[in-house]
């Protein structure tokens, strides 16, 4: 050291510090560039009026607002929540049919606002969905793309935000954390599959990426578009009532067509003998797919082996320790694992109630799909990507681009393989346990199952081969399986909305959940009990002016999770400044009372589930 201090001394040599960020890109492969954007005559008319609304709000010259397209829907109500948040023509909707070519309107939309020096952030539901998406940013982008996501170090995350901070980056990849991007000037934020409820924290600081977004566009003056092929029910009655602008997209990009939809019925099978996984039009379809060098993807979203084990002589339930649900088996470690709290402990043949060597596996589970795939096909080469085969860094880029270089034939995965992917080869894809979702308690079931289907379909046939999709279902008459298959998300929803006025559930009104956790069961009731008469108090006194309907109090579908019993009371309301303290009143009061020390009190205000 002593010599390169002489050295610094006699001016030979100097001293400086360089930053040098730590790159998330480093292990993935340089993207090729590319061309020119060339739009359709229909993405050109959605570019240039969402470039003229952007120009509008910087202009503060705001539109009319109207739908741009003129649609009409008839009911669609002014959501209670929207007016708070004072959101006009900030915001868009950007509602095409799959493989429509939204993300060349996003490129193209990028490229005119960036150019401008302004910010822009652009969100994705899904870390599966970021290598497709990013490698046609960086080709296009090059390093000004900084990517956010939580699977990510924390060193190469802090140098893409202070990337950002320091104008080094224009544009911000990632999922829900990106909205937070520290840019200064913001010109566009882009939430893609805007439906998606994994934009929705649901642990604190519990908040949507939604409501984030739409503060941030209002206080930059930038241009909020949400894009999907399914939006949610509430953003698009936003849109058809005026409140969002709402730009269509009716025709796929190029040559591709929209893919045949056929259902098989299980039931039918299972009469004629088929008890196996698959139906047999699935698996003749297969068979001409793998046999014209086309590929698949089939859908499964249930990861493990089979979701459901018990003895077959006294009808013992191997169920978690810690939560009222059955565990899972998983045949690649053999063990039995619950999917809520992470409990594993090895399978054992004989059952403990009754010591019969009589297990019986019910259920199915990708692992099990994978295994049968196998066994019929044992010359196709089958991908499976779930939780348990993505947990290693860079794994679904580096599935999914040997899917795309055609190293597979068939992937078969969870919902991580049923949106915003273009493998331009797939031109067959099938839906297993299309109904697992439909008849939830949850009022979104029936909307989720539907862009579930409506998504997964729109993989295939999106290069110059035609396509088809296969749903396998016990109820193949139900509307909204029905309405999957014609990818008709105007009447469907039109269906919903009627459903949702009936029984006044949102766009009609927010939800506000409040739920109760304690590890006695009695405590957690009693507790639920108490904010039950305490919401009585304050809505004939104080509040006697917030209206509202409470449901319950009623244990939680699943009433135990890691040791906590859950209780939980639904209110329908408006959510105002209101209704709001009169909330945060219940919620103070329970913490002051020493009985329930022992107890927790959570609110939230339209979850994506129903606790």
């Amino acid at each position: 050291r002593s010599v390169i201090t002489v050295l610094a001394k006699k001016g030979i040599i100097e001293f400086f510090e360089r930053e040098v960020y730590r790159s998330p890109f480093r292990e993935a492969p340089s993207p090729a560039p590319t061309g020119e954007i060339v739009l359709t005559d229909e993405q050109q008319w959605a570019f240039e009026g969402l470039l003229k609304q952007y120009g509008d709000i910087q202009n503060g010259n705001e539109a009319s607002p109207a739908a741009s397209n003129g649609v009409s829907v008839r009911g669609a109500p002014q959501s209670a929540s929207s007016s708070s948040l004072g959101v006009k023509s900030e915001t868009a909707l950007l509602y095409g049919v799959t493989g429509s070519g939204k993300t060349q309107v996003f490129l193209k939309l990028v490229q005119e606002i960036s150019g401008q020096g302004r910010g822009v952030i652009v969100m994705i539901p899904e870390i599966a969905l970021t290598p497709q998406l990013l490698a046609q940013f960086r080709a296009r982008f090059g390093d000004k793309v900084a990517l956010f996501h939580s699977a990510m170090p924390l060193g190469p995350r802090l140098d893409e935000w202070k990337r950002v901070k320091n104008g080094e980056a224009q544009i911000a990849v990632g999922t829900r954390s990106a909205v937070f991007a520290p840019f200064e000037n913001l010109g566009l934020i882009i939430m893609d599959e805007e439906q998606e409820q994994t934009y929705k924290s649901e642990v604190d600081p519990r908040f949507h990426a939604r409501d984030a977004a739409r503060f941030r566009a209002r206080f930059h003056g930038a241009l909020l578009l949400l894009a999907s092929a399914t939006p949610s029910v509430e953003t698009y009655a936003q849109a058809v009532n005026g409140r969002y602008k709402l730009f269509s997209l009716t025709k796929r990009y190029g040559r591709a067509l929209l893919p045949a939809v056929e259902c098989a019925d299980m039931r039918a099978e299972l009469f004629e003998g088929n008890t196996g996984v698959f139906s047999r039009l699935l698996l003749d379809n297969l068979r001409e797919t793998l046999s014209n060098h086309q590929q698949a993807i089939l859908l499964l979203n249930r990861r493990g082996h089979n979701t459901y084990v018990s003895c077959a002589a006294c009808g013992f339930v191997f169920k978690c320790e810690n939560c009222s649900i059955s565990m899972t088996y998983h045949s690649a470690n053999h063990r039995l694992m619950c999917h809520y709290c992470g409990y594993s402990t090895e399978l054992r043949y004989a059952c403990p109630q009754c010591g019969q060597q009589s297990v019986r596996f019910s259920g199915l589970g990708t692992q099990r799909a994978e295994s049968e795939l196998a066994a019929m096909f044992p010359e196709a080469r089958i991908l499976r990507m779930d939780a348990d085969t993505t947990l290693a860094r860079f794994s679904h880029e580096k599935y999914f681009n040997a899917f795309a270089n055609r190293e597979y034939d068939i992937l078969l995965g969870t919902q991580m393989v049923a949106k915003g992917l273009d493998f331009p080869h797939v031109t067959l894809v099938g839906v297993l346990g299309a109904d697992n979702a439909l008849f939830s308690d949850d009022f979104r079931g029936i909307e989720r199952t539907f862009s579930l289907l409506t998504q997964v379909a729109g993989r295939s046939g999106r290069g110059g081969t035609p396509g088809k999709a296969i749903i396998q279902t016990n109820d193949p008459q139900n509307p909204v399986i029905e309405l999957a298959a014609k990818q008709d998300y105007p009447a469907f929803y039109e269906h919903e909305m009627l459903a949702r006025r009936l029984m006044r559930y949102p766009p009609f009104c927010d939800i506000c959940v409040l739920a109760i956790f304690a590890a006695d069961e009695e405590l957690a009731h009693a507790a639920a009990g108490w904010v039950l008469k305490k919401l009585k108090d304050l809505a004939g006194g104080a509040f006697s002016d917030e209206r509202m309907i409470v449901l319950g109090p009623s244990p939680a579908a699943v009433p135990r999770v890691a040791g906590k019993y859950r209780e939980k009371l639904i209110i329908k309301c408006k959510n105002s400044r209101r209704f709001r303290e009169m909330v945060t009143a219940v919620i103070c009061a329970f913490r002051s009372v020493n009985s329930f020390k022992n107890a927790a009190l959570s609110a939230e205000i339209n979850p994506e589930h129903v606790l």
